[in-house]
This record gives structure tokens, C-alpha cells and sequence, in this order.
């Protein structure tokens, strides 16, 4: 089957690694997979042999996003595919309406987050709403049972579309040296270092980790990722007297991720809006202890099999509550051990081959 994967834009993050996994697991079973995106935003994806882009950087207004949409149909029309896969908000509009206008046969689409009441992304989930309702697309995977419960109120005809495909998280290739992965990254070799990714926004909360900088005073923190927040962060580590404790490190591309977290001595996720949150259970997975805002979310994704917890959570995700808990896991006899022995465990529950095989079904 050819299959096209449609993102929205071309960057190191959560749900391109799920894109990635599907298409390298779909492939794997003998299917022709590329991954489109409507505009290149990073360089993470310049040498993938499996990766297109519409546009060469970000669209600027309605007139750009406009242009990426009418290309995005030229390249569905040009590739002629059995079957699309669409993420994210955008992706899941433009690649939906391309895909048809192709005579793709079949469309499944992705959910990434909760519907919203407000502004764009408001607009967004009407139009998303409107869509499911009318199949547009055949069928729409959640990823979590925090986020299909999300839906709940939504009519019928949207929710019978609707199937659960929790995401496939890996683990790390091999093992990797603490002190190599440091100098690879120009961290402190004998530091205390917590450690984290995401795209430096307000939602994944980067500001608790530096004001717990402030309460710790032999704590460094080191961030994996690029966005608007790191003149923010910078900013106040400056003013609060920690930036030589605070790391950036940019964004790490996919194959050298677990390097990356090999490198800290825990795992601190501070995000406020998640739907699965796929980087912490990849650190967990990775066996390193981890200290988590306390979501609904991350309480269902970061719990093994038997319901034991893979997380210290903290509820609130301020810089006190966070201070507080990484503490924690050094002064606690056998916490961290114990948080990394459930963390590797989740590799129990999610599967990228059973991931992979779930998205083949629904395409049969």
C-alpha cells in the first residue's frame, strides 16, 4: 500500500516521533511510506530520506497558508496515494481535504489535543468537529483514555469514528556513557543534573525547572529543544543569579535522544498540557528516575501494568513543588531506583510494533 504521512510542520518533537514510527514500522511490513510536511521549520528532518516539504519555511499569514494548503493538494495529486495519515490540527484539515481531492481511499486522522472553545484553536476543533461528523475522515485515533474522554460530549457519528491507538514509545538503542554524553553536550561532568525536552513554549512550563534553580543550589537543569520561551528563561536565570546553571542544548534530532538523557541524573517534566506526553515516557522507558507534573495524563501514561506509579508527580508543576520532589528522589533511600525500575517497565504497555500493527489494521 502507499501511504503518505501528513504533519504540519517539519521539527524535532513528540508527534513527529510518532509519525516516525509509524512509517518506519509500515514500511518494515512491506508498505511504501512518506511523510509530508506543509513547511520546514527546523533542520531535524533535512537528510530523511522518507521526508517532503511543501513549503521551505514557515507560511506567514492567511496568503502563506493558503500557499502551503494548494501544495499540499498538488503533491497528493502528484503521489496518488492508497491511503493518508494526518497529525496535528492542521495537518489533520489540509491533509484530510488533499487526500480526498487525490481519491486517497483510505483517511485516518490524529488526534494531538483536547478540543478547545477559544481563539484559532477554537476554530480549529469546530472545523475538526464538523469534519468527523461528516466522515471526512474514516477514522480518527486518541491516544490516551484521558484524551478520548475528552470527547465524550460530542455527537455520535463523531465518537463511532473514533479508535484508541495508545502511542508506541522505544527505548534506547544501546548504552551510553554518563560522562561521554556530557562533554558530547558541554554539560557539567560532576554536577547534579536534571534533565529535559520539549519545544521551549509556555505549555511545557521550562520557568518551574529554573525557579527550582533557585532553591537548589547544587542543582543544574538542561533543557533539550528550540522556541520562542528561551529569551524568557535566559532572562530569568540572569536575574535570579543561576545562569550558569541553567543549559540549553537545542534541539537534539531523534537519533541522538537517549544520548541526550544518558546524560542526566533525572528526568523533570513540568508541561501543562499534554495529551500523552511521549518524551517522559521515553525517559522513563530509558530507565532514568522521573519527576512529573501530576496531569490526569501523565498519571494514566506514567503507570505500569499493575498500576504502580513510573513518576514522582507534582501537583500544581510550580518551581517550589518541583524543588521539592527532586529533592526528593536524592534524600529517599531507593526512590530513584525504584522509580526507574517501574520506568523501564512501561515498555510493557507500549509497543512501537503493536502501535505499528494497530495503524495496519485500520488501514486493511
Amino acid at each position: 500500500m502507499k501511504i503518505v504521512q501528513v504533519q504540519t510542520q517539519a521539527e524535532a518533537a513528540g508527534a513527529q516521533r510518532v509519525s516516525d514510527m509509524v512509517g518506519e514500522g509500515l514500511r518494515a511490513r512491506g508498505h511504501a511510506v512518506r511523510t509530508v510536511f506543509m513547511y520546514r521549520k527546523t533542520a531535524a528532518y533535512d537528510n530523511d530520506p522518507h521526508a517532503d516539504f511543501v513549503l521551505s519555511s514557515q507560511p506567514g499569514g492567511l496568503p502563506g497558508q493558503m500557499r502551503a494548503a494548494a501544495g499540499l493538494v498538488a503533491y497528493m495529486r502528484r503521489e496518488r496515494p492508497d491511503a493518508v495519515i494526518s497529525y496535528q490540527h492542521y495537518g489533520n484539515i489540509f491533509g484530510t481535504l488533499a487526500a480526498r481531492l487525490a481519491g486517497a481511499r483510505h483517511v485516518v486522522a490524529n488526534q494531538s489535543g483536547a478540543p478547545q472553545s477559544h481563539g484559532v484553536m477554537g476554530l480549529l476543533s469546530r472545523i475538526d468537529k464538523a469534519m468527523g461528523v461528516l466522515g471526512a475522515y474514516q477514522l480518527n485515533v486518541v491516544n490516551s483514555a484521558w484524551t478520548e474522554g475528552q470527547f465524550d460530549r460530542y455527537p455520535q457519528a463523531y465518537k463511532q469514528r473514533m479508535r484508541r491507538i495508545d502511542h508506541g514509545v522505544p527505548g534506547p538503542p544501546g548504552t551510553y556513557d554518563k560522562r561521554e554524553a556530557r562533554a558530547a553536550f558541554g554539560l557539567p561532568q560532576d554536577a547534579w543534573l536534571a534533565v529535559t525536552t520539549g519545544r521551549l513554549t509556555r505549555d511545557k512550563n521550562h520557568l518551574a525547572l529554573a525557579g527550582a534553580l533557585c532553591r537548589l543550589n547544587e542543582l543544574h537543569v538542561a533543557i533539550a529543544g528550540a522556541g520562542p520561551e528561551r529569551e524568557a528563561l535566559t532572562a530569568f536565570a540572569r536575574e535570579n543569579g543561576v545562569a550558569d546553571r541553567l543549559h540549553f542544548v537545542g534541539e537534539v534530532p531523534p537519533s541522538r535522544i537517549f544520548e541526550f538523557l544518558s546524560a542526566g541524573d533525572v528526568f523533570a517534566f513540568p508541561s501543562v498540557n499534554e495529551t500523552f506526553g511521549l518524551s517522559v515516557a521515553e525517559a522513563a522507558i530509558a530507565g532514568l528516575p522521573v519527576v512529573a507534573n501530576g496531569l490526569p495524563v501523565l498519571r494514566e501514561v506514567l503507570s505500569t501494568a499493575s498500576g504502580e506509579p513510573a513518576a514522582l508527580f507534582v501537583d500544581g508543576g510550580d518551581a517550589a513543588g518541583f524543588a521539592a520532589a527532586l529533592e526528593e528522589t536524592v534524600r529517599t533511600p531507593g526512590l530513584a531506583d525504584k522509580l526507574s525500575e517501574n520506568g523501564r517497565r512501561l515498555a510493557e504497555r507500549y509497543s512501537p510494533a503493536a502501535m505499528c500493527l494497530a495503524y495496519e489494521r485500520l488501514l486493511a
